[in-house]
């Protein structure tokens, strides 16, 4: 989709004039809403300028805000950088500058929605067309109200278009009608789009119908916890059901190479359901481009390698909630920084006590396109909005507080964790050899994984064991272990981690409560950084809870001091966010601009006025 967008800012369907018989001519220096929804050409150009605001280039929705900002701080990252003011550090007002640009591009996308939805029918194109068409502009109207009922909670509910720019006044409506008319319009899309077979791999930015049915299950989850309503929960089975049952989707057997996809601008349908397609050419003429990228990632001021600024930190609490063998730990994390930030002069590990200034690396722009890697601020990696290991989590957990934890809903979450485990766990000697009068060089090959490295100890002219300094990552089978340099006869053989060890434990499944924490946390480790753990905490009503809880933790556990070699800004930045959190903080104030030029709001959120 993001080739061939054409974005339609303005659209002036009126003409001034005082002869009544000019009103009944067609102007000629305006697109005219005559004239322009004939074509499929023409309704795919507005199509286009409705999803443009996934990722405006303002950085207010996706190119940055709603991926970074709006979902953080949290118990999984928080911003390293100090004296921030920052929707992530919990220290502005109602007239900071992204609320409002965010807001203002939400309801853009939902008029420009309205608009194509009101002239469709005119269309002189098959029905068919007609069809995915509606089908879009009607999920992406509904879409945008669920990320506005989700940050803001009661919002004006905009399903017409406007007339004139002196209509003003648009009342708040309970976010339970705006949950309805969001669900409503996304159950008739699901019958008019498109399948994602019918659209290709190269349109992951397209809406498709399990786009649509995964999507929903989110929108009923969210409804069931925000409102307090649990019957909801079944219709978030039944839709997280319906995806799987589709059998077009599956988990990328590697955890780490999605996010290299998403990097590199490959497109992968299969685990990502939905993404925001960001894009930017060498020269930047024509580029729908994020910023999140170079925020984020493993600090590096080389451009060769793509500059990244590290500003996004993992905590030590998410670190620690890894077990032993997760491979997704150290790609969400980085385990090592750059000699003097500069990616050309080598990584160097950091120490296994040092969890607390890790970078957010789930995105590393090494792996941008070179024509657009050695642009310093901007990028095209994509965004992803749905993955089909979220759609297996949301079915666990909506089918939990249904049923309690089911065998079908404790195998969607073991593999999930299946996937993570698949790296080296230990490698047993089986023959010692003879005349190692130096350690040997331990060579760990095919298995279909990568990455994996050890050391072997020798005493005696004998090798005695090994230590394993990187687990790899994808191994499907065993690899081989072979030995070069002084000796021979040396053999061992490598063993991986199993289905037993990633599956979740009996006592993390004997009760519907015992399982429903293992699946917060599971969301958690799988989903990190992805913008979904603070609307997460928020619809399982612990929001505060835990951010107040990591204040004890940071205080004993992260390091005092900052280190700017190890990119670490000090334990009173980590603190910052969680001391500044409060419950006004659960919805975003409304905009003042939007309270001063909108008569029909005169009371913001709770603690915001």
């Amino acid at each position: 989709m993001k080739r061939n967008i054409i974005l339609l800012s303005i659209l002036v369907f009126t003409g001034l004039t005082s002869c009544k018989k000019y009103l009944t001519q067609l102007p000629e220096d305006s697109i005219a809403p005559q004239t322009f929804y004939n074509t499929e050409a023409q309704l795919n150009s507005a199509l286009a300028s409705v999803y443009s605001e996934l990722g405006n280039t303002d950085e207010s929705t996706y190119s940055r805000f709603l991926s970074l900002e709006a979902p953080g701080a949290n118990d999984e990252d928080y911003f390293r950088s100090s004296n921030t003011i920052a929707a992530s550090w919990y220290n502005v007002n109602s007239s900071y500058g992204n609320f409002n640009n965010c807001w203002r591009n939400l309801y853009a996308g939902i008029e420009r929605a309205n608009l194509l939805l009101a002239n469709i029918d005119k269309a002189q194109v098959s029905q068919s067309v007609k069809n995915y068409v509606q089908g879009e502009a009607l999920f992406l109207r509904a879409y945008y109200h669920f990320i506005l009922v989700s940050y803001w909670g009661d919002v004006p509910l905009k399903i017409t278009i406007t007339n004139s720019v002196t209509e003003t006044s648009f009342p708040r409506v309970p976010a339970k009608q705006v949950y309805e008319q969001v669900i409503q319009d996304m159950t008739t899309a699901e019958g008019l789009v498109k399948a994602t077979t019918e659209w290709g791999a190269a349109n992951t930015g397209r809406v498709s119908k399990t786009a649509v049915e995964g999507i929903l299950a989110r929108v009923c989850l969210y409804a069931a916890g925000r409102l307090s309503d649990p019957t909801y929960y079944p219709k978030a089975a039944d839709w997280a059901q319906k995806v799987m049952k589709s059998q077009l989707h599956s988990l990328n057997p590697d955890y780490k190479q999605i996010f290299i996809n998403e990097t590199a601008d490959i497109n992968e349908p299969k685990e990502c359901i939905w993404e925001v397609e960001f894009y930017r050419d060498a020269g930047g003429v024509y580029s729908e481009y994020e910023r999140f990228g170079s925020t984020v990632g493993i600090n590096n001021s080389n451009l060769s390698y793509g500059f990244m600024q590290g500003n996004y930190l993992a905590t030590g609490t998410l670190f620690n909630s890894y077990a032993a063998g997760d491979t997704r730990r150290d790609w969400n994390m980085t385990p090592f920084y750059y000699s003097g930030n500069d990616a050309s002069k080598g990584k160097i590990n950091f120490a296994s006590t040092y969890i607390w200034g890790r970078s957010v690396a789930k995105w590393r722009r090494e792996y941008q396109n070179s024509d657009i890697i050695t642009n310093k601020n901007f990028g095209g990696t994509n965004w992803p909005l749905l993955r089909y290991a979220d759609v297996l989590l949301m079915f666990a957990e909506a089918t939990n507080e249904v049923s309690g934890p089911t065998t079908d809903a404790i195998a969607a979450v073991n593999a999930v964790r299946a996937r993570a485990y698949n790296s080296l766990k230990t490698i047993n000697l089986t023959g010692a050899g003879s005349g190692y009068t130096t350690a040997p060089t331990v060579t760990i090959t095919g298995g279909g994984g990568t990455g994996a490295a050890a050391t072997a100890k020798v005493s005696g002219g004998k090798i005695t064991g090994f230590t394993i300094t990187n687990a790899g990552s994808g191994y499907t089978s065993a690899p081989t272990v072979a030995f070069s340099g002084v000796g021979t006869g040396a053999t061992a053989d490598a063993v991986l981690y199993t289905a037993a060890d990633a599956s979740l434990t009996s006592a993390q499944t004997a009760s519907p409560a015992a399982f429903k924490q293992a699946l917060q946390l599971e969301r958690s480790l799988e989903l990190a950084f992805e913008g979904h753990r603070k609307l997460d905490l928020i619809r399982w009503g612990i929001f505060l809870k835990t951010m107040k809880d990591m204040i004890p933790i940071i205080t004993t556990q992260a390091p005092v001091n900052s280190n700017n070699t190890l990119g670490y800004s000090g334990q009173a930045n980590a603190l910052a966010p969680y001391n500044n959190v409060s419950e006004r903080d659960i919805l975003f104030p409304i905009p003042i601009q939007e309270t001063t030029l909108n008569p029909a709001i005169t009371v913001n959120n709770p603690g915001w006025n």
